[in-house]
């Protein structure tokens, strides 16, 4: 089933979608702990991320944490939105992984969709399936996964694509079954099992 008929919020990014990327504003703190050349490259990153996120638009605050790998924040400040995503500093971690950016961008979308669960794993769910599989260069971070998928995650493209296939189908059958991320997390290991050969 193509994940533009789900029934949730999850869809790709539609070439004829002309509305532009969120504009990046960074603050201080995360300018100062990275190069010219590194806040390009995270803003094209971003950018490539964004498009599967279509909610997020306008301005981005992006700023500095060193103590998680990614943070995402919304709500209303004096009287306007405001939408900040957080990362460490690139100088020292390099740029987020763009499963990192989706992950955080799909909380900020939890936030803002009315109906939409908002618990770290059903977040990771919903970015998998939102995020084409080619894109997905890290396993989920919330998600039961077995640990030699995790470790043959980046060599195997196979891993990504079934992770991917499976969120699309648990997104369809949320709405009549509450146990969606286990079924997840059971049917990626039976595959991941068969993809790395049991080990």
């Amino acid at each position: 089933m193509s994940i533009s008929n789900c029934p949730e919020p999850a869809r790709p990014f539609d070439p004829r979608d002309v509305d532009p990327p969120p504009a990046l504003r960074f603050t201080k703190p995360f300018m100062k702990r990275a190069s010219p050349r590194l806040l390009q490259q995270f803003s094209s990153r971003f950018d490539s991320v964004s498009r599967y996120f279509t909610e997020v638009r306008g301005e981005v605050n992006i700023g500095l944490t060193t103590s998680y790998r990614g943070l995402a924040l919304s709500g209303v400040k004096g009287g306007a939105a405001f939408e900040k995503l957080c990362f460490p500093p690139l100088d020292r971690k390099g740029l987020p992984s763009r499963y990192v950016m989706g992950h955080e961008l799909m909380h900020i979308v939890q936030s803002k969709t009315e109906g939409l669960p908002g618990t770290e794993r059903s977040c990771d769910i919903f970015t998998l399936a939102r995020m084409p599989a080619d894109m997905l260069d890290q396993p989920p971070i919330y998600l039961r996964v077995p640990q030699s998928a995790r470790e043959r995650w980046i060599a195997s493209g196979a891993l990504a694509e079934a992770a991917h296939l499976l969120a699309i189908e648990a997104v369809v059958m949320r709405p009549d079954n509450a146990k969606y991320i286990c079924w997840w997390e059971k049917r990626f290991a039976e595959g991941a099992g068969r993809i790395t050969g049991g080990r």
